[in-house]
């Protein structure tokens, strides 16, 4: 597998990992804390298109790789708990695509995050601090939230109306945009999901093997 290649799959990967994490949480309420710190961490790594200086190593996007695995595969289709998260993740793709489109938005977007990356200070470096979740779920809403096209989330209604909870799903899918926005940077194109499944299957399952190893 060529280096792009891998960069390619891993920045998709993270798109997934935010759809299965955005999904965890409407469902359950929690989600994998480890997963979530990688992507929101990511949020705030600024004039980068490596993935492994974003992300870390194929293991911290194990969720992911596992989420596009399970979308790409008949198999995995066929599972009920698959749908929702390959949902979210073409929505999060189709979403990006908007955003790009407005040269205002992307600078309102930059600028915000900027602050929150100063702000991170303010809670000790923790980027799992409510406060910084509600600064990227607040972001999310006034940039990404203004497209015609909205994702619907679905879940358990007790866990949507849980506070915290749909804050967390918002910073989610920032996260989620921030790696298709790599992704599309590194070449990839909604079309290669089903023209290029089968090298994209065989580019992931390197990487999983990559992330059990590490």
């Amino acid at each position: 597998m060529t280096d792009i290649h891998k960069q390619k799959t891993l920045a998709l990967a993270a798109v997934f990992q935010a759809a299965a994490l955005c999904d965890q949480l409407a469902r359950r309420g929690q989600a994998d804390p480890d997963a979530l710190k990688v992507l929101l961490d990511s949020i705030v790594v600024f004039d980068t298109d490596n993935p492994n200086a974003i992300y870390g190593s194929a293991k911290n996007l194990k969720l992911g790789l596992r989420a596009l695995e399970n979308s790409l595969t008949d198999a995995g289709q066929n599972q009920p708990e698959s749908a929702e998260p390959l949902r979210y993740a073409l929505g999060l793709i189709h979403l990006e695509g908007q955003l790009n489109k407005s040269n205002a938005l992307l600078h309102t977007l930059r600028q915000r995050l900027e602050q929150s990356q100063a702000q991170l200070a303010h809670f000790d470096h923790d980027i799992l601090a409510q406060g910084m979740v509600n600064n990227f779920a607040s972001i999310y809403v006034d940039t990404v939230g203004t497209l015609r096209f909205r994702l619907k989330i679905v879940g358990n209604q007790q866990r949507l109306e849980t506070a915290g909870i749909p804050e967390k799903i918002r910073a989610c899918l920032l996260a989620g945009i921030r790696g298709a926005w790599l992704w599309r940077r590194l070449g990839g194109r909604r079309w290669h999901l089903l023209f290029t499944r089968s090298q994209i299957l065989t580019e992931l399952r390197v990487l999983i093997r990559e992330a059990q190893q590490s």
